[in-house]
């Protein structure tokens, strides 16, 4: 999320100008007839003379030893105490300049009229919202950063208070000042405070023919963490409309469907959930016309869609081609999944046929040929299914070796090859998981191959 504080240097110039020229102008309109004393305006020339040396540690000599002498509460501690913040401000510590500037926007308030006029009250305010603001996001610990989202806001209020016309770039700052501290704590995000970000957004938005991106995403991210996902894909759609070129809102488009179908399936409306996933499809699927969404990660999570909503036709064909253009990742897992895509639409030949694709492209995975012993069992087809188990197990790279080495036992069990069988039991049954089946299995060969050999010693 984009901050306020990228320009942060310049509207700190400009605010050391405006009180320079504040300070510069001791004669106030009619209504104002401030001055300072003799004593703060002899030594303000001492000030000046330092600051123009870029001499800032005898200038705050200066101004510490006539606020020691101005009362706490007159026209001249106020414009010290703002000449004190600018020296601070331009060292960069702006925790220290904190404390000047509030304490002479106080003193100014106190008095009616104010010792500032409204154009200065209002640009302190407004930097007073930046600072709080920057402080806030700066520290890591919440009791303060709380705190100084708070003074921020109350800040802010006060600002719009002072301002008629209120611009894009400052709405769109306390939209963002409302959203960070609403997200303080994100686990348990402040609804009240997000919604009121949303209100603020909303009236920058009316202030630009042509608003920032920003506002945009700002918004999105509001509704989102308030789980309003339908509004978020109208703006959506709204959005790519506006703007067809940006991958981003495709993006967010698509994830946005998602997130409804997902909510949907939790709350137990499968037509709900299957409704959005469509709309998910038709997102990517649109995006992808305008030449996004292309990327391998895209194209398989299109392919997922399509496959958790059991349109295995549209996913093995979308993996089939993609596997081939290398539109998405070739890997080991994906030619599984095609395989399975064909044995849901009953094609086991087909599915034989991809796994057997998959080994042509990964020679070491024994995985792929364990997956073929399998579908070849499922076709009573032992002398197939033997051949391709035990071509897994010497590649080996099993996901559970144990379940090789059971096959290959029952398989050639079948085939009446009992020695081969009774070595393969034994040898699943070192496997934790295949203990109990193994050791069971090779117990019955055992007494098979005993009784064999006990006939032929008799005949």
């Amino acid at each position: 999320m984009p901050t306020p504080f990228t320009s942060l240097s310049r509207r700190i110039l400009g605010l050391v100008a405006v009180l320079a020229l504040a300070c510069a102008l001791p004669a106030q309109p009619a209504q104002r007839d401030y001055s300072f004393s003799d004593d703060t305006s002899e030594g303000l020339q001492k000030y000046r003379t330092a600051m123009e040396a870029k001499d800032t540690a005898t200038a705050m000599t200066v101004l510490d030893g006539l606020l020691a002498k101005a009362p706490a509460d007159s026209y001249d501690a106020a414009f010290l105490l703002q000449l004190r913040s600018q020296i601070l401000i331009g060292k960069g510590e702006y925790t220290k300049a904190l404390e000047p500037i509030e304490r002479s926007l106080l003193l100014s308030e106190a008095k009616s009229p104010t010792f500032f006029d409204e154009r200065q009250t209002r640009e302190i305010y407004f930097f007073l919202v930046q600072l709080y603001f920057q402080e806030a996001t700066q520290t890591k610990n919440t009791t303060l950063a709380a705190s100084y989202f708070d003074k921020a806001d109350k800040a802010m209020s006060h600002w719009l208070k002072l301002t008629p016309q209120p611009t894009p770039d400052s709405q769109l700052i306390y939209a963002q000042l409302l959203f960070s501290r609403g997200m303080v704590n994100a686990s348990n995000p402040d609804q009240a405070l997000l919604k009121r970000a949303i209100e603020q957004v909303d009236i920058g938005l009316k202030l630009s023919t042509h608003p920032k991106d920003t506002f945009y995403v700002l918004k999105l991210v509001c509704l989102n963490q308030l789980d309003r996902y339908g509004e978020s894909s109208e703006l959506l759609e709204a959005l790519v409309k506006l703007k067809p070129d940006s991958n981003a809102y495709w993006q967010q488009l698509a994830a946005t469907y998602l997130a409804i179908a997902a909510k949907s399936e939790e709350l137990k409306d499968p037509q709900k959930a299957r409704e959005f996933s469509i709309r998910s499809i038709t997102a990517i699927e649109r995006a992808q016309a305008n030449g996004f969404m292309n990327t391998r990660k895209d194209n398989y999570n299109l392919i997922g869609i399509y496959f958790n909503l059991g349109q295995y036709e549209k996913a093995a064909e979308l993996l089939a081609a993609g596997l081939k253009s290398d539109a998405i990742d070739s890997d080991p897992k994906n030619w599984e999944l095609l395989a399975l895509a064909y044995q849901q639409l009953q094609r086991p030949l087909k599915s034989i046929d991809a796994l057997k694709d998959g080994t042509k492209a990964f020679p070491k995975s024994g995985q792929l040929e364990f997956q073929i012993a399998q579908a070849y069992t499922s076709l009573d087809k032992p002398e197939e299914s033997f051949k391709h188990v035990q071509l897994a197990i010497t590649k080996g790279n099993l996901t559970k070796p144990y379940q090789a080495y059971l096959s290959l036992a029952y398989t050639a069990y079948s085939l009446q090859k009992y020695d081969i069988a009774l070595t393969a039991a034994r040898k699943a049954a070192e496997f934790p998981d295949g203990a109990k089946d193994g050791a069971a299995m090779a117990k019955a060969l055992d007494g098979l191959i005993s009784d064999r050999e006990a006939k032929k010693n008799k005949s």
